[in-house]
């Protein structure tokens, strides 16, 4: 579709939709990889984790693509420096380890904004969100969360700036024309 002529329910079901169709494809591949390996008698850790009822950005990478996040933690994290440095260098490297994590999904832009959105988030947390969470409850950080995590989306999904742009501008544009219509008689029992 052109993304200029979607409406805002339409850009929001699209995007959603694809929040659970990646969802369901990484962490469905990973189950198969862990049930085929436990057939061979390998023991491979959990990979997905219940990511969208996550309490902040932080929650959700420790439950989404968990051996991505280790492999992150360790080999890039850490060797900056980790949590063991001034506030703002730790700042720094959380943002540039998801920089990096972008890079690694794809070299294209969507991927680096992609992955500087999630960092931005992540050092926001840390700076001020989580006193924020703990102030707002449970169902609304989880609500939050989620909205953050699916307009994340737009940037991973879509290759060119110009279009996620377009689209997240679709998303908030509060425009309920051009909505599909149901027609009962294309329906048949």
């Amino acid at each position: 579709m052109d993304y200029a002529g979607l409406s805002t329910p339409t850009a929001w079901v699209g995007i959603l939709a694809y929040a659970f169709q990646i969802y369901f494809d990484f962490s469905g591949y990973s189950d198969m990889a862990i049930g085929l390996a436990k057939m061979f008698g390998f023991r491979f850790p959990e990979n997905f984790n219940n990511p969208y009822i996550s309490l902040g950005i932080t929650d959700f990478w420790r439950r989404w693509h968990i051996s991505l996040g280790a492999w992150m933690r360790e080999y890039l994290y850490i060797p900056l420096g980790g949590n063991r440095v001034p506030k703002s260098r730790m700042y720094f490297n959380l943002w540039f380890v998801f920089l990096a994590s972008g890079l690694w999904h794809g070299a294209s832009w969507n991927f680096v904004l992609w992955g500087a959105y999630h960092g931005i988030f992540l050092v926001m947390e840390k700076m001020f969100l989580n006193k924020v969470y703990l102030k707002i409850g449970k169902i609304p950080t989880i609500i939050f969360t989620f909205i953050v995590v699916v307009i994340g989306w737009v940037f991973f999904r879509i290759e060119h700036l110009s279009d996620a742009c377009l689209y997240l501008k679709r998303m908030f544009a509060f425009d309920f024309s051009n909505m599909p219509t149901f027609d009962p008689e294309f329906v048949a029992f």
